[in-house]
């Protein structure tokens, strides 16, 4: 009778053991399905990439969570697309299609289109009166995307004339390569050249690579830093000539104000290497209030700074225009 309920228990401690493991195994597959869920990245119209955990999602944003952001809020009027997580394969199961030990193959993974994505910004500023002005202005922006890679093609120019003089004669290009090292930090290069007639610029071009660093990237406001080396060269129309090193400093944001209203900001500070109080500076900005999603009215600002300008050629150079924009 002894030996008989030793067996017993036994058994029952078995029993007992088998369901708490089961439990425990339910316990975790649930702890996975709520906490593993896959990322989801979505495409920005000016081609950046945001990468999280959908929080909630409503008619007019999307709700995010990252490793380094609780709450990224992403307006969908500057979602492009987006890619799903790649579906995790299901357990083989003895008998349900597949052979006991062996897993069915998986499907080729199908790789994320690229994108393209442009704008186009014509301003005109016409006067008749005591004085005859008349300024022209055109913008066009290229970018393309492809998984880390992100390029921005940049084209600008301006014609002007006040009093049948001429008051305008500039054009500017550049082409910035950017990589994403992860979540965090990127690579750039940039490349630029152009010229500016009225103060003296023959021809000017410039080069230099650089690290970036996505600062802030939460509720509608984007913020990233980058450090790097620039060489600059400068012609000017009475043959002199500037070669010089410099630091580059520059602040990128970005900040949909709302679903109608956008702005966005470049500040690039250029200290020569081998003289620190001899610089170089860059600010833009630009107002958008768009009338359709592709159609909008913008406000920019751009000063120049130079503390080597051309002779007889001022330092500032301050320019306000108003445009309008297509995109594409």
């Amino acid at each position: 009778m002894q030996r008989d309920a030793a067996f017993a228990s036994r058994i029952n401690r078995s029993r007992a053991v088998s369901r708490a493991a089961c439990h425990l195994i339910l316990l975790i597959g649930l702890a996975s399905s709520m906490f593993g869920a896959d990322s989801v990245t979505f495409i920005l119209k000016n081609g950046d990439r945001v990468t999280g955990k959908i929080v909630s999602e409503q008619t007019n944003r999307v709700v995010l969570t990252t490793p380094w952001a609780k709450e990224i809020v992403v307006p969908s009027e500057q979602i492009s697309r987006r890619e799903p997580p790649k579906a995790a394969l299901p357990p083989t199961v003895p008998g349900a299609g597949a052979t006991a030990g062996m897993s069915a193959p998986s499907a080729p993974l199908k790789k994320p289109s690229h994108l393209w994505a442009g704008e186009i910004n014509l301003g005109t500023d016409l006067g008749f009166s005591q004085v005859k002005r008349q300024l022209f202005t055109g913008r066009a922006k290229v970018i393309f995307a492809y998984e880390r890679l992100k390029n921005t093609l940049d084209y600008d120019v301006a014609y002007g004339r006040t009093d049948g003089i001429l008051s305008a004669n500039r054009m500017d290009g550049s082409s910035k390569t950017d990589f994403d090292l992860g979540h965090r930090f990127y690579i750039y290069n940039i490349g630029a050249a152009g010229y500016d007639e009225i103060r003296k610029i023959a021809v000017r071009y410039e080069l230099g690579p650089g690290v970036g660093y996505h600062l802030i990237q939460r509720s509608n406001f984007f913020l990233n830093t980058e450090f790097g080396g620039n060489y600059q060269e400068q012609r000017f129309s009475n043959d002199d000539a500037t070669r010089l090193f410099f630091f580059r400093l520059a602040e990128i944001v970005n900040w949909p104000l709302s679903a109608k209203l956008t702005m966005d900001e470049k500040i690039e500070f250029f200290p020569r290497v081998e003289e620190i109080d001899e610089y170089r500076f860059r600010f833009e900005t630009n107002v958008r209030y768009w009338l359709r999603s592709n159609l909008s009215l913008n406000l920019t600002v751009i000063d120049l700074y130079d503390t080597q300008p051309a002779p007889n050629v001022t330092r500032n150079d301050l320019q306000l225009r108003s445009s309008v924009g297509v995109k594409f």
